[in-house]
């Protein structure tokens, strides 16, 4: 079965996991004045999105510090695998809908897909590591199995806020 698109692009699934903390931080701002949410549950998502964020940051950049021990063995960059998951999968299916109502726009049909990508590479099957988080295991172990960055991907990996350039990181 071949990969869903964008699967193989980690640096734009890391863009597009910030994207998504930075569109929470700024809606749900208004959300809660306007009474449409509380500032409890405005917390706990955006923490959940910058948990995911975090994965994310760690997992496509090895100079990065080694696995996070100083949170919980089940939420170790912050949140709950749970949290992440229902994040993810309530935020593909508002993408898919936006998607449906303009089947023209382009970019809102890339936005699905990049949500089906973020949502893969979350999904952990029989409670093991979700599958970002063993690709930056691997990628720390076996520096020929890192991605390998391409030039045009430095505007996404300083976004993420990766100091390092991407090509002098690659071993």
């Amino acid at each position: 079965m071949p990969d869903l698109p964008f699967t193989n692009d980690l640096p734009y699934c890391g863009w597009a996991a910030l994207r998504l903390l930075r569109e929470r931080e700024a809606g749900y701002a208004r959300r809660v004045s306007e009474g449409k949410m509380t500032q409890v549950e405005a917390s706990h998502q955006i923490a959940v999105a910058s948990a995911l964020v975090a994965e994310w940051r760690w997992a496509i950049d090895p100079a990065t510090p080694p696995f996070p021990v100083d949170h919980p063995a089940w939420r170790p960059f912050g949140a709950h695998q749970a949290d992440i998951m229902r994040q993810l999968r309530d935020t593909a299916a508002w993408e898919h809908r936006r998607a449906a109502a303009a089947p023209a726009s382009a970019p809102l049909r890339e936005r699905a897909l990049l949500a089906d990508a973020l949502l893969w590479h979350q999904d952990a099957p029989d409670a093991c590591w979700p599958p970002i988080i063993h690709y930056g295991l691997i990628a720390r172990r076996k520096p020929s199995q890192r991605y390998v960055p391409d030039p045009e991907d430095e505007p996404l990996y300083q976004a993420l806020g990766l100091t390092l350039p991407p090509l002098a990181r690659v071993a």
